[in-house]
């Protein structure tokens, strides 16, 4: 899986693309299959230095994701399928082919 990294602090060219390990939904979460990331100001602040991410939060950016549901792991209790289309706002992880996501954070 790829995702995108902030290599130091700066422009859009210290993004860089790197291979990391898919992520699994761990108790309450949903998997997603990233179609489409946000850009807010909270990620370009992020890469400029100025914005740290949250204690515990993904190395890798991205606060706002569109994409379909890939899985779910252990309790997740909300209705939702296989291939639903979903947005979820989320603490980090965003700009990555698939990210693990709270399922209360997660929209149809």
């Amino acid at each position: 899986m790829k995702a995108v990294y902030i290599s130091e602090p700066g422009g859009p060219e210290v993004l860089e693309v790197r291979e990391v390990q898919a992520p699994v939904a761990g108790p309450g979460e949903v998997l997603i299959d990233v179609v489409a990331a946000g850009l807010n100001r909270a990620d370009v602040q992020q890469r400029r230095g100025f914005y740290p991410p949250p204690p515990g939060a993904s190395e890798i950016p991205g606060l706002e994701v569109s994409g379909r549901i890939a899985g779910f792991g252990p309790g997740v209790t909300k209705a939702f399928s296989v291939g639903d289309k979903v947005v979820a706002l989320l603490a980090g992880g965003g700009y990555a082919q698939q990210v693990a996501v709270p399922a209360g954070q997660v929209l149809r």
